[in-house]
């Protein structure tokens, strides 16, 4: 949907709000069109939130990327021997995990956001039904086994849109859907809301009177911060799980050690003024979010640095339909090339990630960007850190944002300076989404 308006997160703020007579939340829509749970889990990660966000974070996170993460994987779409539902359901499971692992273990020393998946996925990517009901059941096997929250708006009107053909809540050709439907997601969104209020207040009420203790007491480690299960596989057996949980809390316990949480006091959990963003940079290009204007502002501030002119990279402002809104850095010609310089960083940088287009057709054949990735030494010459190439170009006929890390040698230290080099070294463009340097 064009309108950020109009999409169901803002309709669930105001239904919310107005449900309860005061501006009691506020909903914020970080969707990027082409973006799946692998790049949700580093903008969660690293803190990729709106300025106000920033520096406590958010209190409840919702994945609602189920239509991209049911999308077949390119290289067996065309194979008509591929087993389809279980390649979509393994790619979702793992993408989702990915992104609840992130989430939960994103605030430091502290209570961990709610999560909550919405599944809005109703097809058609794939002809097997199964296939399209992969994501809904990889997420729920990962709720139960996270107790995370799940919804599934597919479940609300599946009988509708599939065995009566109504095509008021879906889309037969695309997976896209109008107003009504995403009416209908806040509508579904509210609603499980207050079941799972109602569940809670009905525990607490059992606790208190029966001296209950719930599942989730189990899953505690001293100072009532939660631990991570180990990951749901298909190498996980039945009986290594009670060991493997067993190891979990060990090693939960010992990082809540490490990480110096044992120190923190009551009053430090009231403190928002601190800076818990691993990051020094992190951004992604979002229509009415960091847009063309924050993008040309930031290039040109630390090519500035570096005293390398950009040569064949501009801004680009593409505002297409659905998910074709794709703001974003774009090498012009064939000897494109840039350098950033960031001096002095206020945090030890172990990573850096770049978010970029993989797109098709011949505009984008042999796409292909060289990240190198480089301190100053004492003598003042740069030591690389890590060089990487990423292609640009996709055989699917499917436009995608991905992030990759670039995994460095070592520790670039604090008060440091670091430099980043882009060279376009095959075909005529590449696209540039968003860029994160973090610890």
């Amino acid at each position: 949907m064009q309108n950020f308006n109009c999409a169901w997160p803002m309709r669930l703020q105001l239904l919310i709000n107005q449900f309860f007579d005061m501006d009691l939340v506020k909903v914020y829509n970080l969707g990027v069109g082409g973006t799946n749970s692998g790049v949700a889990s580093n903008m969660v990660k690293y803190w990729m939130y709106p300025t106000e966000l920033a520096k406590v974070g958010p209190d409840v996170v919702v994945n609602s990327y189920s239509t991209n993460d049911s999308l077949p994987p390119w290289d067996l779409k065309d194979d008509p021997n591929a087993d389809l539902v279980t390649a979509v359901l393994d790619q979702a499971r793992d993408g989702l995990q990915q992104f609840i692992r992130a989430a939960l273990t994103s605030n430091r020393c502290k209570v961990p956001p709610l999560v909550v998946h919405m599944d809005d996925y109703l097809g058609p990517q794939q002809d097997s039904l199964l296939g399209d009901m992969s994501y809904n059941t990889a997420m729920l096997q990962l709720a139960k086994w996270y107790d995370t929250f799940a919804i599934s708006y597919g479940e609300v009107v599946r009988d509708i849109a599939w065995l009566l053909g109504d095509s008021t809540f879906s889309n037969k050709k695309d997976v896209h859907f109008s107003n009504w439907a995403h009416q209908t997601i806040a509508w579904s969104f509210g609603f499980a809301s207050l079941e799972l209020l109602s569940t809670f207040c009905d525990d607490e009420f059992a606790r208190a009177v029966y001296n209950f203790t719930s599942t989730a007491e189990h899953n505690m480690i001293p100072n009532n911060h939660l631990y991570l299960p180990p990951p749901l596989t298909r190498e996980l057996l039945r009986k290594d799980v009670e060991e493997k949980h067993a190891e979990a809390l060990i090693s939960a316990q010992e990082s809540y050690v490490a990480m110096g949480c044992s120190n923190k006091t009551a009053g430090d959990d009231d403190n928002e003024l601190e800076d818990r963003s691993p990051c020094i940079v992190s951004w992604i290009a979002t229509p009415g979010g960091y847009g063309a204007p924050q993008i040309s502002h930031f290039m040109d501030r630390h090519s500035k640095n570096s005293g390398v002119p950009i040569q064949g990279w501009k801004t680009e402002n593409q505002l297409a339909e659905g998910w074709g809104n794709k703001i974003g850095w774009v090498a012009t010609q064939s000897d494109a090339t840039f350098t950033l310089q960031f001096d002095r960083i206020e945090k030890d940088v172990n990573s850096v990630t770049v978010f970029y287009l993989r797109s098709y057709g011949e505009k984008w054949d042999e796409s292909n960007a060289r990240f190198t990735v480089s301190t100053i030494d004492g003598n003042n010459h740069d030591k690389v850190m890590s060089t990487y190439d990423i292609a640009g170009f996709s055989e699917d006929r499917h436009s995608l944002t991905l992030s990759q890390e670039l995994k460095l040698s070592g520790t670039i230290g604090k008060g440091k300076s670091l430099r980043i080099k882009v060279d376009l070294i095959g075909g005529s463009t590449f696209k540039i989404m968003g860029l994160m340097i973090c610890t």
